[in-house]
């Protein structure tokens, strides 16, 4: 009698993968096909850098209040109610980007799905982590991970050149993904379920002020939240500023976008096989550190190479930055002071901070190549976060596998 209780939990770990996968595909791609749209919104909405680096950064903001509210929250009553509402409230914030006027309305709407973001964060590894063993938790995390670089490629690739003109104009594309994503937050709400650590661990007895008070005494959270916010400078702004500048280059929107796909489809594909790998060896911060060194070193290149060598830039940069964020979100589960069950507090702490380093990112950027005139500034800043953002993970107690058995 137990085979069967046993196997109907391993078929759910499955159904709860799948719809983490499609609500995080939806928002991100929601989110990340603005960049590509950029020009032709210009045409009725004109738009400095700055201002395009500010719209994007908006969603970022909202980390700064909700992403350790939201964490704490959700430790509290659970994923369900926590992760499906908001990605609802980012449905309906997207959508109403369809009716926006000028930059200000833009960027309130961006503000307001970025109230979402800032707890899906959180909840992500938590999820996965109630129905997921240890041994299949990289694996499981690479795996849902691979939906936002998917979402990336398919924004990048298709808003400007398939979208926008299949749908009618940029404002049908924000109309149609926002109702997608409305759908997809919908099922979330009907069929996931709390696995058995949500509802038996006694965190749910503590106050979530105590779950704060836990998770702000551990050092190694302090120093993933610099390596994190320094990351998100450079993520921010390279999504947000590399489709206009190869635009700028003289490339059509359409190749720009298929550019950087190339970057966010080889993401997508070492989501999976950096985990896996890290996973095999048993260490996760040599992955961390290495990966982030090779990611800056590629983008120096990216306002200067054309061709093929561009090419090969943007596939070791996709690799670097599909290797990292797996391990990285595995690594803070995996600290013994967090555990699974104080996971979305933790993460909601390190989204807080590192969240509004992402704002800044691209308005630096943005702005160093207005008052430039060139490209190489803002590439150049957007690789030394990178770079310098590395040497602040190595502090980190190392988590893996490997680690545990020599203790």
């Amino acid at each position: 009698m137990e085979r069967p209780a046993e196997e109907q939990k391993a078929n759910f770990r499955w159904l709860v993968l799948v719809l983490l996968f499609l609500n995080m595909f939806f928002v991100m791609l929601a989110v990340q096909s603005i960049p590509p749209l950029f020009k032709e919104i210009g045409e009725e909405i004109p738009l400095t850098k700055a201002e395009m680096g500010m719209i994007m950064g908006m969603i970022t903001i909202p980390s700064l209040f909700f992403s350790l509210i939201g964490g704490g929250i959700s430790d509290k009553v659970g994923s369900r109610w926590a992760f499906g509402v908001c990605v609802l409230i980012v449905s309906i914030a997207g959508t109403f980007r369809a009716t926006a006027g000028s930059v200000y309305g833009l960027a309130v709407c961006m503000l307001l799905m970025g109230i979402g973001l800032s707890t899906l964060g959180p909840n992500f590894s938590k999820a996965l982590v109630m129905w997921f063993p240890p041994k299949e938790l990289a694996m499981a995390n690479g795996i849902c991970m691979v939906s936002m670089p998917l979402a990336l490629t398919v924004g990048m690739g298709t808003a400007a050149g398939v979208l926008s003109p299949g749908l009618g104009g940029w404002r049908n594309v924000m109309l149609a993904l926002g109702i997608c994503t409305f759908i997809t937050g919908l099922l979330w709400m009907v069929l996931f379920r709390e696995g058995k650590l949500h509802e038996t661990s006694d965190k749910k007895k503590r106050s979530i002020i105590d779950n704060f008070k836990k998770v702000f005494k551990v050092k190694d959270i302090w120093w993933a939240s610099v390596f994190y916010s320094l990351n998100m400078v450079g993520v921010m702004s390279l999504f947000t500023l590399l489709p206009h500048s190869l635009s700028e280059r003289g490339l059509t929107r359409a190749m720009a976008g298929i550019l950087v796909a190339v970057m966010t489809g080889t993401n997508t594909v070492f989501k999976i096989v950096g985990g896996t790998l890290s996973d095999r060896t048993g260490k996760r911060k040599p992955f961390l550190f290495i990966s982030s060194i090779i990611l800056g070193i590629c983008i120096f290149s990216f306002s200067t190479f054309t061709g093929m060598p561009l090419i090969i830039a943007l596939i070791i940069a996709g690799a670097a930055m599909g290797t990292i964020s797996p391990i990285f979100m595995v690594t803070l589960v995996e600290l013994k002071e967090v555990g699974p069950a104080l996971a979305a507090t933790a993460t909601g702490l390190i989204f807080m901070i590192g969240n509004v380093f992402g704002f800044v990112g691209p308005v630096v950027s943005g702005k160093l190549m207005d008052v430039t005139r060139a490209q190489w500034p803002g590439f150049l800043f957007m690789g030394l976060a990178f770079i310098i953002g590395a040497f602040f993970i190595l502090p980190v107690r190392e988590t893996g596998q490997k680690r545990k058995k020599e203790i």
